[in-house]
């Protein structure tokens, strides 16, 4: 069809400039991408033309590309960070895109070998989320010439322990700069600074012509600014930010009366003008009033040898309200064991309330899309083990539970016990004296 085929349209373009039929506003929608849904569902966010425009710009500032470069496309591409960052961005600074697998850094044989394809077609930029870098920071090349790698790096989540930063410049020479993004963002806002200290473990500084800062918030209308050092929700404005979710009803409480967004984070600055992030709201982990960074474990468990991926989350306390408990995921062939893991944990977390008093060894660390770990499911699973534990000895062992989803009550604890019907009234009564002392909802369902 003479209307949509490529060479007859080309034909028609005078070679000057490429000539649209279709004019497009800066604030027009350019794309609905998934939010990356580490916290809770996935969302449909509206990105726009000026937003892409703006971050083609600013990215390529902030990291000095160049058309010279070649990058992996090892991102999902239905995430901004692959629609974007190996998309849009790259073909607008002609930068050359190698794409090793249509599963990205999901195939294992791509990671396997990472170091032969940075060899083989010259790869520039060093690049993977963290469960990836963490992985190549204890599988480093063997004899694979790696000179053309830059320096310096950038990986586009704030999960990325500062640990693994360590080991990755000592490996192989690169300093991996954190960032700190997200889809809502049309990707990062800041970006520790490729000439500077990238001081390891902060996202670093604000992108030019965007603001962020760390606030007090009563509803949608902020109080005061926080202070150097103090610790607040951190909120974003700029040219790149979204205008909202395509489905209205996400849009409550996403931005503060005067524009500002909402990120839900929080986090400080420091005198240098350094973000630094302390968790999300949902992540705080909270024991008897003492605020746990669930970093602060990460952090220390990655420093052992054996240990490849860590997540801590918080686990249901009757007395404490929660106490911290870590997954971890060992490097292949490694043998540790969780008592051991713990006593490391034990000696080297500076916070003695933040060593977590429960390791859990998987087999494999259960990962969201974006292969980050998927801490709401690891949440769930930590709330199972403690309401089995406090449920234990009760109707001859003929009781499970299990944590479902639920839109008004969030995780709601299913508690099913196979009993006779005479039976049902005390045992229900003592499932409610044990459970009275715990906040999360719960259902008990009899089962024939």
């Amino acid at each position: 069809m003479p209307d949509t085929d490529l060479d007859t349209l080309m034909s028609r373009q005078s070679g000057e400039r490429t000539l649209f039929a279709r004019e497009v506003a800066p604030d027009d929608i350019a794309a609905y991408v998934h939010s990356g849904g580490t916290t809770g569902s996935p969302k449909l966010v509206q990105l726009t033309h000026r937003g892409f425009a703006y971050k083609c710009w600013a990215n390529a500032v902030v990291m000095a590309h160049t058309s010279d470069d070649v990058i992996f496309a090892d991102y999902p591409m239905f995430h901004v960070a692959g629609v974007f960052a190996r998309g849009y961005f790259a073909i607008a600074h002609g930068m050359s895109i190698v794409i090793p697998s249509p599963l990205g850094a999901r195939d294992k044989r791509f990671i396997e070998n990472y170091w032969r394809f940075v060899d083989r077609f010259g790869i520039t930029i060093f690049s993977g989320v963290p469960t990836t870098l963490a992985q190549l920071a204890k599988s480093g090349p063997h004899g694979e010439k790696l000179g053309t790698l830059r320096d310096y790096a950038c990986t586009g989540s704030t999960a990325f322990p500062a640990e693994v930063a360590r080991q990755i410049e000592s490996l192989i020479g690169v300093r991996v700069l954190l960032t700190y993004g997200a889809t809502e963002y049309t990707q990062n806002v800041t970006q520790a600074p490729r000439d500077g200290d990238p001081k390891y473990g902060s996202p670093g500084i604000r992108l030019p012509y965007t603001q962020v800062k760390t606030v007090e918030l009563d509803g949608d209308v902020i109080t005061r600014e926080c202070g150097t050092d103090e610790i607040g929700v951190v909120v974003v404005k700029g040219p790149s930010i979204t205008p909202g979710y395509l489905e209205p009803k996400y849009n409550a409480g996403v931005f503060t009366r005067d524009g500002w967004f909402n990120s839900g984070d929080l986090g400080r600055f420091d005198a240098d003008g350094y973000l630094w992030l302390t968790g999300r709201a949902k992540d705080v982990i909270i024991r008897g009033g003492h605020n746990i960074d669930p970093s602060v474990i990460e952090e220390t468990l990655l420093k052992h040898r054996d240990v490849l991926l860590a997540a801590a989350v918080s686990k249901p306390d009757a007395y404490a309200g929660e106490l911290p408990i870590a997954y971890v995921q060992l490097v292949a062939g490694a043998r540790a064991s969780a008592e051991a893991i713990r006593d490391f944990a034990l000696a080297h977390i500076p916070e003695r309330a933040a060593a977590p008093k429960e390791i859990v060894i998987l087999d494999k660390m259960p990962l969201t899309d974006v292969q980050k770990p998927a801490k709401v499911e690891l949440r769930r699973d930590a709330a199972r083990r403690a309401f089995r534990e406090v449920l234990a000895g009760l109707a001859d062992g003929a009781l499970t539970v299990e944590m479902v989803a639920d839109p008004v009550k969030g995780n709601v604890a299913v508690i099913s016990v196979r009993g006779a019907a005479s039976a049902r009234g005390d045992i229900e009564e003592r499932i409610r004296e044990r459970m009275k002392a715990f906040a999360a909802a719960y259902r008990v369902q009899w089962v024939e």
